[in-house]
């Protein structure tokens, strides 16, 4: 679906452990071996950065430098006052908490590679203030229509339409009017976007060729019994929770506040 794009716009939606990771990295892969692009970013919260690193590294032999807060200073230590850690390393993991700060914003986006792949997209385009920050990056990259660009996440729509919808304009503008159109327009558009978006669920993968791929998740229910101290401790609060709720009305609403001071 990538190399059939003149621009690689691709939302990969995938569930978790179905390979997100991997898709992303034989596309890097792949158009680094054609020569089509010679830098990239990835851009991820600040704890899959070495996660990241390890994976391009062992499995496509990609030396990937990892670009946080702490290890800032010491990547710019010997550069040039000119020249960007973003085009001094060719291929960077980059912690998006670090990159949205107001300094870095600007300078990253001046140097930002032709090739950007954004892990947890979802993150970039909730509400939020921390939040917004991050959609005001990602969105001032996806403004330039010949930037590559790959978006990762494995819940691409909370429940949020506007978030979801966001989302979708990352790839192209259109896409985010997509809930208010109907009809033939509709229709279009969401062909247009069949050829940006792919979702996978780990039963499709099983249907698909590689049954017992995932472990089957199984429950039980342990009973037990507190006694002692224990038990007094937690009659207790129980009976500290019932004194808290008495001046609620209405059994939903006691039963809600209830579990809320619990």
């Amino acid at each position: 679906m990538a190399l059939r794009q003149d621009v690689i716009r691709l939302l990969i939606a995938d569930d978790v452990g179905v390979g997100k990771t991997i898709e992303a990295g034989l596309i890097l892969r792949e158009l680094l071996d054609r020569g089509e692009i010679d830098r990239f970013t990835v851009l991820c919260p600040p704890h899959l950065v070495d996660q990241w690193c390890g994976e391009l590294e062992s499995k496509f032999s990609i030396p990937a430098t990892p670009v946080t807060a702490s290890q800032a200073a010491r990547l710019e230590r010997n550069l040039p006052n000119t020249v960007s850690l973003f085009e001094a390393y060719p291929f960077t993991v980059v912690s998006m908490d670090f990159i949205k700060s107001e300094r870095r914003f600007f300078d990253f986006k001046r140097a930002c590679p032709n090739m950007v792949v954004v892990d947890e997209a979802h993150s970039a385009v909730s509400a939020g203030s921390g939040r917004q920050r991050r959609f005001e990056l990602v969105r001032s990259l996806a403004d330039d229509p010949e930037r590559n660009m790959l978006l990762l996440t494995a819940t691409p729509h909370s429940g949020d339409e506007t978030a979801f919808h966001n989302l979708l304009g990352l790839l192209h503008k259109d896409f985010a009017g997509l809930q208010n159109t109907a009809g033939e327009r509709q229709r279009q558009l969401r062909e247009r976007l069949a050829t940006h978006f792919i979702q996978r669920r780990r039963r499709d993968i099983d249907a698909w060729k590689e049954p017992g791929l995932f472990p089957q998740h199984e429950s039980s229910e342990l009973k037990y019994r507190l006694t002692g101290e224990y038990e007094e401790f937690y009659g207790k609060i129980l009976d500290y929770c019932a004194e808290v709720i008495e001046s609620v009305e209405g059994e939903t609403r006691k039963r809600l506040a209830f579990w809320g001071t619990l």
